[in-house]
């Protein structure tokens, strides 16, 4: 017995317009980056999860 497979929405006119000016927007704006203390909390954050032992 099969199984419908559905339709895969497309967008069309102004809604694929907009999405694509929202993207191409989006693109070229920078990246964040983490600042030092945030950067030190992370790395803390990770040396705990790999010492982490399951009982």
């Amino acid at each position: 017995m099969a199984i419908t497979i559905k339709d895969i929405p497309v967008l069309e006119g102004t809604a694929a317009e907009d999405f694509v000016r929202s993207a191409d927007a989006n693109a070229v704006k920078a990246t964040p980056r983490l600042s030092a203390s945030a950067r030190k909390r992370l790395q803390k954050a990770l040396e705990k999860s790999r010492s982490f032992r399951f009982n």
